[in-house]
């Protein structure tokens, strides 16, 4: 439980570094140095379970809300900046809303994995 808490903890920072830590903010786009975003991503997988990176690999996370969107997050906010390297351009929208359904069912859904007890 200790676990999931903590990974909501790091969601909700992958969010807070969105929304106010970005370095440019141009409309609906956030611009965010990409070390900070990668810092947050790299927590996050090391803090996931192995039951969860699993089924998020295979065939099985359809019937789960948590990772389709876990499987979408990386790609929506690790989008190179054309004039710089070093900053990622993050739909802020967008991120947010995969964050807050990731948020809203994690729990719920990492709770089933680890009933489905699936071999290592």
């Amino acid at each position: 439980m200790d676990d999931i808490q903590g990974l909501k903890n790091y969601f909700k920072k992958l969010k807070r570094i969105i929304m106010t830590e970005a370095d440019l903010k141009f409309f609906r786009f956030s611009f965010v140095k990409k070390n900070k975003i990668d810092d947050v991503l790299c927590c996050i997988i090391a803090t996931l379970p192995k039951s969860y990176k699993r089924i998020c690999m295979s065939s099985q996370s359809k019937d789960f809300g948590s990772t389709l969107s876990y499987k979408i997050l990386p790609k929506a906010i690790k989008r190179k900046f054309f004039l710089s390297p070093a900053l990622y351009s993050i739909d802020r929208n967008y991120a947010v809303r995969l964050i807050d359904t990731i948020l809203k069912t994690i729990e719920k859904d990492i709770q089933e994995i680890e009933k489905l007890n699936l071999p290592e």
